[in-house]
């Protein structure tokens, strides 16, 4: 009878914990720059936030969220422009050969790729990265991307508040009994 209420007991912060490892997402700040023009800079810089949720398995995180502006105009979303599949790959080059995607305010899309595939040694720093935008242009550059210190989620927030309301709930049916 002890082990159904042990496990009764412990059932419910468990599921929790486990869908907390399950759903982990962490930002990252990002800049698009390009080198000089001689050199095919891009023709849209900018910066900003990604948010990425981590991988169950393998190494591709999925950016499901950002937020800045590029070529002066803000950001309003994610997109599959140019097929970008919106991949990051933090271990390694950041970004795959189909890119990150997004759209801004003023209409444009953008599509921001790697030349190469992640974990590639031969890229040439300063000009790894390729560039897409909707109005007809090309550039080459550089794209920067810094993790931001993991922020806690709610489902961790969920799974405090259960085990306060566990040990509340204890210490009541421990004093109602005295």
């Amino acid at each position: 009878m002890k082990l159904i209420r042990f496990v009764r007991l412990f059932a419910l912060p468990a599921t929790l914990a486990l869908v907390t490892l399950a759903a982990h997402a962490d930002t990252f700040d990002w800049t698009l720059t390009g080198p000089s023009a001689s050199l095919g800079g891009f023709s849209v810089t900018g910066s900003g936030t990604l948010t990425a949720t981590a991988p169950t398995s393998g190494d591709a995180w999925v950016i499901t969220a950002i937020t800045g502006t590029a070529d002066g105009s803000n950001i309003t979303g994610l997109s599959t422009f140019e097929g970008s599949d919106n991949l990051l790959f933090p271990a390694t080059t950041y970004l795959n050969t189909d890119g990150l995607g997004f759209s801004l305010a003023n209409g444009t899309n953008v599509n921001v790729f790697s030349f190469y595939a992640p974990g590639s040694t031969d890229i040439t720093p300063g000009n790894n990265y390729g560039e897409i935008v909707s109005t007809a242009s090309f550039g080459v550059g550089t794209f920067s991307l810094t993790e931001n210190s993991p922020v806690p989620e709610p489902s961790t927030f969920a799974l405090l508040g259960t085990g306060l309301l566990g040990a509340a709930g204890a210490v009541r049916r421990k004093l109602g009994r005295a």
